[in-house]
Formats: structure tokens, C-alpha cells, sequence
């Protein structure tokens, strides 16, 4: 497998220099399952402010529909005519169908009955009890549903993420209809080979410049061509579906992504995307996690997404992947 990239310069009169010839470099990056660009910008960023709760817990409009005393009056059920459960539960966590759903089948798994959780406090247990619910609904889908193939568990953490609820919840998706990255990869595949992520592991594997760690069930890495800041990766070793994701497959995972959430409290981001995809049917499509922080830049809290992302779908970073990996090694260990 070959990581493609593409260092461009640009020359200009640098005023930093008197005017002297200057100038800037960035690489443009392919990611090997996407076939999508993206861009690392070699410039550097303002340092992050300590996050401050306190502002994020006075702006929260006060009632909340995710609290357990709001749960059974507000939140929808699922139609028993097609699900085995009005609502699913695996500890704290309740899962219940999205009120406004983004496809024929669209859920909501609120993660704890505590109202706000700092990024410090999501543990493993209420992560895992969280994913575990997600599971139980997707069983579902996937027996009256053979034909929604596309699922895919969501989190948006806090609203730099696109969370408009400060409880913690996670989103799922079960649709016959792929979204775009989905078929972009699938694309990649029918051109690439049907081993392209095992090559990937492989070859990420062999260069160490990203690579994290090998897991029994996953492999985890940092993007070459990440869709964010940073983009952690975790690849499975094999195919699965969603109702294999337990025991000790789930605790490794859970395990990943807690180590993946500390280093991202470590830059002083609390915010963060992540999804974990699966294609039913697909062994070619690898199950796999992708978790992208999402932060504000100083001083006008800009959002780091501008029209590079947003209309010409190529995310920008300012942080090189092989750096992040170095740092990331020693939360990993």
C-alpha cells in the first residue's frame, strides 16, 4: 500500500522577514480507504485555554429530556409491532428512538442518568454499558430489517461536537441508504482490492510512524490523512457484526477509547466525533473507529471547520499525524 502525498509551497514577500522571499508549506494528504484529500497545515496554533465547565454548565437551558425523571414522559418508544423493547437498558444506559431521526431508523442511548459528565469522569462502565445498548437495538434492526446493512454507533460530545444536549448520549443509525463515506469506501475497495484494510494495518504497522498499538481484536493508529485536528483509528482484525461486539472485544475497544479520550484531555480538548462502522453483509468492509477532538480556536472561539470542509469536503489539521502518534504512544502504554 502506498500513502500518497503531495508537499505544495507556497512563495511570497514574508513580512516576518523584512520582506524577504518567504513562504509556507502544507502536504495534501489521501486517505487510503476514502480515496478523499486532506491537508496538513505546517503553521503553528495558538495554545489551548484550560477548558472552563462553568461556562458550558451556565449556557445549558436548565430542563433537560435525556434526565431519568423526563425519560418516560418525553422520549419516544419503539413500535412493539417491530422491536422487542418500548426502550433497551444495560445498566444506566437507555436506549430509545430518536425523536428526529436522521433515516428509517434512528435512535437515541443516553449513557447515564447523571446530567452532565466531565470528559474525566466517562468511564469505562458507562461507556461500555452505553455501546452495549446500541448493540441490543441494531440485534433488532438487523432481524426485521436485513435490509438496513448500513449501521454505524455516533457519539457528539458537547457542543463544540454538535451535541445540542450536554447529557451524554450516543446516536445510532441502522438504513438501507449509505452515507457518503461509506460509499467512498466501498468504491475504494472494488478499485484498491478487497484486503485493502488489512494491507492498511499491515503496511501502517511496518512504517511505525503512526501505529499505536496491536490489540487482540483491533489494531489502533493514527490517520495518515486525518478528518480532523487528529483522527485516532481503530481497525479489527476480522469481520464482525454488531451483536459479536462484546466481552472481550467491547472491553478492548472501551479500553482504546478512554486512552484516546485522556490524550485528547491532555491537549486541552474536551470535545470530540466519533463513529464506529459497520457494513452487514460486506466481510470486505472491516468493522472500524474513528474519533476526531473538535475545539474552538483562540481568541473569537473560531470553529476549526471553514469552507475547506465544508464545500469542498477536505478537512485541514495543523497537527501532523506521525507527532501526535510519538505523544499518544505514552497514554498508550
Amino acid at each position: 500500500m502506498k500513502f500518497e502525498k503531495v508537499l505544495k509551497k507556497a512563495t511570497f514577500l514574508d513580512p516576518l522577514k523584512g520582506f524577504e522571499e518567504g513562504g509556507r508549506e502544507c502536504e495534501v494528504r489521501t486517505d487510503p480507504l476514502t480515496g478523499r484529500n486532506s491537508r496538513i497545515l505546517f503553521f503553528p496554533l495558538r495554545e489551548l485555554p484550560e477548558p472552563d465547565y462553568e461556562y458550558l454548565k451556565k449556557k445549558d437551558p436548565g430542563f433537560c429530556p435525556f434526565c431519568p425523571e423526563n425519560i418516560p414522559k418525553i422520549t419516544p418508544k419503539f413500535n412493539p409491532a417491530l422491536f422487542r423493547s418500548e426502550r433497551y437498558r444495560v445498566g444506566e444506559a437507555i436506549c430509545f428512538p430518536n425523536a428526529f431521526p436522521y433515516d428509517e431508523n434512528g435512535a437515541v442511548t443516553v449513557m447515564t442518568e447523571k446530567h452532565f459528565v466531565p470528559v474525566d469522569e466517562l468511564t469505562d462502565i458507562i461507556i461500555k454499558d452505553a455501546i452495549s445498548c446500541c448493540i441490543e437495538f441494531l440485534a433488532d434492526v438487523s432481524s426485521g430489517q436485513p435490509e438496513a446493512v448500513y449501521q454505524s454507533i455516533n457519539w457528539n460530545y458537547l457542543p463544540d461536537a454538535g451535541s445540542s444536549i450536554l447529557h451524554p448520549h450516543l446516536q445510532i443509525t441502522a438504513s438501507s441508504i449509505p452515507t457518503n463515506y461509506y460509499s467512498d469506501v466501498v468504491k475504494n475497495i472494488a478499485v484498491k482490492g478487497s484486503d485493502l484494510f488489512f494491507r492498511l494495518v499491515s503496511e501502517e504497522q511496518r512504517l511505525n510512524e503512526r501505529f499505536l498499538s496491536k490489540e487482540e481484536y483491533f489494531s489502533w493508529m493514527l490517520a495518515f490523512a486525518p478528518e480532523g485536528v487528529f483522527d485516532v483509528m481503530a481497525v479489527s482484525h476480522n469481520y464482525f457484526e454488531p451483536r459479536d461486539l462484546a466481552g472481550a472485544r467491547l472491553d478492548e475497544l472501551v479500553s482504546g477509547i478512554c486512552r484516546s479520550i485522556k490524550f485528547i484531555r491532555s491537549k486541552r480538548i474536551i470535545s470530540y466525533n466519533m463513529s464506529l462502522f459497520f457494513l452487514l453483509g460486506n466481510t470486505h468492509f472491516i468493522p472500524h473507529m474513528r474519533l476526531c477532538p473538535r475545539t474552538t480556536v483562540p481568541p473569537l472561539d473560531t470553529c476549526e471547520i471553514n469552507y475547506m470542509k465544508m464545500l469542498h469536503n477536505e478537512p485541514m489539521s495543523t497537527m501532523k499525524p506521525e507527532t501526535v502518534a510519538g505523544e499518544f504512544r505514552r497514554y498508550w502504554i
